[in-house]
């Protein structure tokens, strides 16, 4: 649906479980499987809840103060029947929420598995079909709202935007998500990459030129979750603007500021500098866990299903004992 107010969100996310309960009806499966805490992923688990459908929910437990994400993702725990946590701490988090120790498994992190067999190209075959000069440094931003102070949008991209004009480097903007804000976002940045030619924007860089970016870029810049996520797995010096990630565990490799020009430029300055760089050598990706895949699979297909799944008893914090916490 056009629009990325309020309103606009609501009714997508209406839509959504009247679209999903369809399917379901139609073709009913054993478990449901979602992974994140995006506004889109609320109405499947939602729409499952009347089919005795039971969840997998991947990415529980972790914390995004400033956005609506955060209300979301322990939603969508309380619905879920098995989680797969990313790190230690999601998983304390999750046993907060009173779910069974025996349902939550740390498998670490999905998407960065794939990193293993991953063979980076060449600066110069990536600088150039972005379309930049391989001889000057590179930084790849994404930009997303705190949904939860939208108000606050279009002044902190500005100080963003501002705090770039102060930085010699080319820059690699990628799109921002669908939340409320995301339009004002998008122009602004649109707006600048018409007047510097060193900026180039790409709507959406796909999973393999992005991690090939991530390989090259001399350092990222923004409020991405992936800044968190995958940026150590390249030791790749990151720039966390805000408090939009504010909660999520990081690396050595992150410099977290706040939204304002001179604490952005001076964290900016600090990621390009080789010194910082080259304390990361041995920075350690606290997401990255291997065999994360086959650890979901594995438990996804010896699962017993049935009642004993669908119905969860809630367990209080004092009744655990000491080898059942994490």
């Amino acid at each position: 649906m056009p629009g990325d107010d309020g309103i606009s969100t609501a009714a997508q996310m209406s839509n959504g479980i009247s679209g999903f309960a369809a399917v379901f009806a139609e073709h009913t499966p054993d478990i449901l499987v979602i992974l994140g805490d995006r506004f889109d992923a609320l109405p499947a688990a939602l729409a499952a809840m009347p089919f005795s459908i039971p969840i997998a929910h991947i990415s529980g437990g972790d914390v995004t103060e400033a956005v609506i994400d955060d209300a979301i993702r322990h939603c969508i725990t309380k619905l879920s029947h098995i989680h797969f946590a990313t790190n230690n701490d999601s998983a304390n988090r999750i046993l907060q929420l009173g779910e069974e120790p025996e349902r939550v498994i740390v498998s670490g992190q999905p998407g960065l598995d794939a990193l293993q067999d991953f063979t980076p190209k060449s600066r110069d075959q990536v600088a150039t079909h972005l379309n930049l000069d391989p001889d000057l440094p590179i930084t790849i931003c994404t930009y997303h709202p705190e949904s939860l102070t939208p108000e606050r949008t279009k002044g902190d991209t500005q100080s963003f935007l501002k705090a770039a004009e102060q930085i010699d480097t080319q820059i690699v903007f990628t799109a921002p998500n669908t939340d409320p804000g995301s339009g004002a976002i998008r122009e602004a940045i649109l707006a600048k990459c018409e007047e510097f030619a060193k900026y180039v924007f790409w709507e959406s860089l796909g999973q393999e030129l992005y991690w090939h970016t991530l390989s090259i870029a001399d350092c990222m810049v923004g409020n991405s979750s992936s800044g968190l996520n995958e940026a150590a797995s390249f030791q790749l010096p990151v720039v966390n603007i805000g408090e939009r990630q504010k909660g999520r565990p990081s690396s050595a490799n992150v410099i977290s500021c706040p939204s304002t020009i001179d604490n952005i430029v001076d964290a900016w300055r600090k990621a390009l500098s080789s010194d910082f760089r080259k304390s990361l050598v041995d920075v350690i990706n606290p997401y990255s866990k291997l065999n994360a895949v086959d650890c979901i699979i594995d438990t996804l297909a010896s699962v017993q299903l049935g009642r004993s799944l669908l119905v969860k008893r809630f367990i209080d914090l004092s009744t655990l004992s000491d080898q059942d916490s994490r």
